[in-house]
This record gives C-alpha cells, structure tokens and sequence, in this order.
C-alpha cells in the first residue's frame, strides 16, 4: 500500500493574478500536495508553482495547453514519470484537451493522472444555441481514459463547469469521486465570496449573483482507495488564491485488495 496526496486547483487564468500571488505562494507553501493537477493555467501562475514546488516535476512539453491551460505536478521522490500527452475531447478551445500523465509510484503501481477543464457553460457557442457541450465532452474523457488507462489505477481531476451529466457519466462508467466513496457530499468549491479586489455584483453574463456548486473534483477508478477528502478554505492577508477553492484528498494504492469501495 501507498499513500499520497492529490490536489485539483483551477488558477483563474491571469485574473487579478498580481493581487493574488502572494496567497497563491502561500497555499502551495503551506499545503504541497505530491500530485497537483491544475486549470486555467498561464506561464506566469505555472513559474510560481514551481518556484513554491522545488521537490516536484512537472510535464514540459511543446503542446501549448501545457501552459495555457492545464500541467501537472508530482512528487519526484514519490513518482517517476513513465509518459504523458493529450488527447482532444471536443472542448471549444484548441489548445485545451485532457491532459494525462503515466507515473510510477513508490511502491510500483502504475496510476494515470489527468485533468480537464470542460467548456464553460457561458461560452457563445453554447449561449447560441443552448446545446450542453460538457456531456459529449466528458464521454469522450471516458473513452480516452478507457484506452489509456483501462482497469488499472486513474485519477482524474479537473474543473466540470456542470452539476449533473457529466458526473452521471462518470459515475456510470466507473468513477467515484471523493466525497462521495467516504459517504459525503462534496462542500461547494465557486464560487470564492468575497474577493477584495472584484467590484460589482453578478456575473459577467448576468447581474444575478453565481450560485454556490461543487464542480471540481478529484474521481477515481481502479485500485484506489481515498482516505480523507477536503474543499480547501484558504486565505492570505485577506485574500484568497483563486475564484476556486482547491479539492484535497489522500489516496492509497490498493492493487491486489479490488478496486472502488
């Protein structure tokens, strides 16, 4: 058996990201997890990560999303990376995708890793026209993770921007999240209230204000087991590091023990 600890965080672009560097630093100073999966990723939140993550590698790759919109994070001491890539999966952004890496963790298993970032349901296409793209995407995440990571152990994370089909999907295909394979639910993870340095009320889309929702999380399939889950409530000198809230969670390899409880 072995243990570690996974974190999901979308880094809101480059949205105020001077005013919120410093409880950024703070948060992956204070909560290093040994694998970090991450969205709404720029150059400028990806350099910060490393600087605070001085014992974790990362993928470093000429794809662009691997700047622009997700990478990932592990502990070099725990994991050695074996492969990585991206696949598409329909989301309306060229450069964004599920990204997945191979690793090999200290005690042999080998885990996929991966993230996503479905298409925000303010998109104009989806505004247009009011077709749910997140379905379609995410039962092309399935396919891929059926492909790539068959039976064995997989953890996907990401930002599902939805709260029903695409986690009807996963839950059908075999995934649990981890909330609910502890008999929780999950607290709400958007949006961040109050943020000193945003003004107004609403939304960019609407002057109603965004509900309180869970959609980013940390499944799992395979011969994973969760130990403690968490929706991180982080502040520095008044600040928090993203419009997110993180999602915390240890995990240990069960390979020869089954799969999900």
């Amino acid at each position: 058996m072995f243990t570690f600890v996974a974190m999901t965080c979308n880094l809101w672009g480059d949205a105020h990201l001077v005013e919120r560097e410093p409880a950024l630093r703070a948060l992956f100073r204070t909560r290093p997890p040994d694998l970090l999966a991450t969205q709404e990723l720029r150059a400028g939140s990806r350099d910060l990560v490393d600087a605070e993550l001085t014992g974790h590698d990362r993928v470093v790759d000429t794809h662009p999303g691997w700047e622009k919109q997700s990478n990932l994070w592990w502990r070099r001491d725990l994991f050695t990376r074996i492969e990585h890539g991206v696949r598409d999966v329909g989301i309306l952004d060229p450069t964004a995708g599920l990204f997945w890496v191979r690793l090999r963790a200290g005690d042999g298993t080998e885990l996929l890793l991966a993230t996503v970032h479905l298409t925000w349901p303010g998109h104009p296409q989806e505004r247009a026209d009011g077709v749910n793209r997140r379905v379609p995407q995410v039962r092309a995440v399935i396919a891929a993770l059926d492909e790539l990571a068959g039976d064995g152990p997989c953890l996907l994370t990401g930002d599902v921007n939805d709260i029903g089909g695409p986690l009807w999907e996963l839950g059908n295909a075999g995934f649990l999240d981890s909330f609910t394979a502890l008999g929780s639910p999950s607290p709400p993870t958007h949006p961040v209230v109050p943020m000193p340095f945003s003004t107004g009320r609403g939304t960019r889309l609407s002057p109603v204000q965004s509900p309180a929702k869970a959609i980013d999380w940390l499944f799992f399939r395979g011969a994973l087991r969760p130990r403690t889950s968490e929706v991180v409530e982080f502040f520095h000198d008044g600040s928090a590091p993203s419009d997110h809230k993180p999602v915390v969670a240890a995990f240990s390899t069960t390979v020869g023990e089954g799969a999900n409880p």
